[in-house]
């Protein structure tokens, strides 16, 4: 009986490591034909704003386009251009030319619908362009990719979010997809796992699910009436025929196939992540924090806590199985927004982190990533950018002040009422002597000055006016979210407050709340790529990566 047993075990393991072998095969394939499929689209995906040509500037918001011809066609959304007008075209290599807009359809009766918009480049040369697909050949769930430009983002390169076909054509005529959008991304491309274009970006809905794509195959039936520079205000009566798509048959065969959606155990590693509980400006604030196993000099191991610096505030305690357990702060830092903090008691679990692992993960956007919670929950994503820079913006701290244009000594040529610089006793056309100890000569050394710091840090400022010299050490205030009515602004969480001021970060499309900040993120394989920092806005996370946090750790542990 015992000998049975035995047996049985035995064959049960064999049975689990295969189907594990199996499951990572079908990941890996997967993997393969995202990243086959995005390095066809990529090239070609492009950001765009309106041009004055003769006076040389910029006249419209962002938006984004594919180039779908070598000569340079470019589909793109009816709501961001007008027919005849110049527009300028970057692509992801640095190239820029000028296109016209030519057609665009927008019937009266619906505005809105269909939104089919086309442009052509006017400059000479031979393009990177992406194949266009068929809309009509769509079926319910299959993969589909978005490469375009967020405009709050403002960046050179785009980013990419992975989903899926929610309803191959809803009740307005449109695709509705899951690869999440906001403005900046109108009139970008939706590509299938080939790596053809089957939709253009047009709108959205408050839900992260609800993101409305126009059909490829309306710009293949009015292609001759869109090369003229009118706007239509119904279909036009000239059609011309649509092909079926030659992949159809195996597109339906391939649906069938778990390989499109590979089902498979993620290898998570135990207790790597808890939560921190802590007073930030006198309420509590929960945020997650990531469990790291670190070697330090004696060979001895440690186990620390890494988090949201911005989000950890006084009285810090962690949930470790539903004891509160104070822990040890023992390094900061304010341009990554990390905090460090030590546990006294080893936890089972946790990430090994090996810190003379200079050379890190390879960040190479198409990636399946993963993060998890304290319960263990898994939220799937798509490494969605290079390393780049997130500059200061939202971030500045707010002073409430301005200086007067070119002025020598720096004079005060606004103060804000209830702001810092008022309360501190700051009056117009008083004179600037110095910032923390230096001097300020020129006007324009005043903003860069400024830009140094960050909101609730103590400054100490020195100016002169006709009572004589005054100084004063007060705290820079945080300038808060703006808020509008766009369905963008009212995803479930919000942004967080702080969310930019980064350097070499990377970006990926899970909808990451504020408050779930410093969580893990792993590859498919389980290897740690870093910590989710900040949610950005509704397409974007940001993600410090391992090799910053190695860095961290380090000096702060030395």
């Amino acid at each position: 009986m015992n000998n049975s047993i035995k047996a049985l075990t035995v064959a049960l393991v064999i049975l689990f490591n295969l189907n594990a072998a199996a499951q990572l095969k079908q990941v890996a394939k997967f993997q393969k034909t995202i990243a086959g499929a995005i390095k066809k689209a990529y090239p070609a995906s492009v950001r765009m704003w309106g041009f004055d040509v003769q006076q040389n500037q910029r006249t419209s918001a962002q938006f984004s386009g594919v180039v779908v011809s070598a000569d340079g066609y470019i589909l793109t959304a009816a709501h961001t251009i007008l027919p005849g007008k110049n527009y300028k075209v970057f692509f992801p290599d640095g190239r820029e030319c000028i296109a016209m807009a030519l057609g665009k359809i927008e019937n009266k009766d619906t505005p809105g619908i269909p939104d089919v918009g086309m442009m052509k480049i006017t400059d000479k040369g031979i393009y990177p362009f992406a194949e266009m697909g068929y809309s009509a050949s769509l079926l319910k769930n299959e993969p589909c990719i978005s490469i375009s430009y967020p405009e709050s983002l403002n960046q050179n390169l785009p980013t990419l979010r992975l989903g899926n076909i929610a309803e191959v054509k809803n009740e307005y005529g449109f695709i509705r997809s899951t690869c999440k959008m906001e403005p900046g991304d109108s009139g970008g491309p939706l590509f299938d796992y080939y790596g053809r274009v089957i939709g253009l970006h047009s709108a959205i809905d408050v839900s992260e699910e609800m993101n409305f794509e126009i059909p490829v195959d309306l710009y293949r039936r009015y292609w001759t009436a869109l090369n003229s520079e009118m706007l239509y205000t119904a279909f036009p009566e000239k059609q011309d025929s649509v092909k079926t798509d030659p992949l159809s048959l195996l597109l339906q065969k391939e649906s069938k196939q778990k390989a499109l959606h590979p089902d498979f155990n993620i290898p998570t590693i135990k207790n790597s992540c808890f939560s921190i509980k802590s007073r930030v400006k006198g309420k509590t604030q929960d945020i997650y924090a990531t469990l790291l196993n670190v070697n330090i000099a004696n060979g001895a191991k440690k186990q620390f806590l890494l988090s949201k610096n911005t989000m950890v505030g006084e009285q810090a305690q962690c949930d470790i199985n539903g004891f509160a357990v104070p822990i040890k702060l023992i390094g900061k830092n304010q341009e990554s927004d990390l905090v460090l903090f030590e546990l006294e008691q080893q936890i089972t679990g946790g990430i090994d982190l090996n810190i003379s692992d200079s050379d890190s993960v390879k960040i190479e956007m198409g990636k399946l990533l993963y993060s998890i919670d304290p319960a263990g929950k898994v939220m799937r994503s798509i490494l969605g950018s290079t390393l780049f820079n997130l500059p200061k913006i939202n971030s500045q701290p707010y002073l409430g002040a301005m200086v007067v244009y070119n002025s020598s000594p720096v004079q005060f040529s606004l103060i804000k009422e209830g702001s810092p610089a008022e309360k501190a006793g700051i009056k117009v056309g008083d004179e600037l002597i110095s910032i923390n100890g230096r001097t300020i000569e020129k006007a324009s050394e005043f903003a860069p000055e400024m830009l140094k710091y960050w909101a609730d840090d103590d400054v100490t400022f020195e100016w002169e006016n006709a009572a004589g010299k005054m100084k004063k050490t007060f705290k820079l205030e945080g300038r808060g979210q703006s808020v509008t009515n766009h369905p963008a602004e009212k995803f479930e969480g919000g942004k967080s407050e702080r969310r930019d001021g980064f350097n070499a970060v990377f970006t990926h499309d899970a909808a990451i709340k504020a408050n779930a900040s410093g969580s893990p993120v792993f590859d498919w394989q389980g290897r740690f790529y870093g910590i989710n920092i900040a949610r950005f806005s509704r397409t974007t996370t940001v993600v410090v990566p391992k090799k910053t946090i190695i860095e961290f750790v380090l000096k702060t542990i030395q």
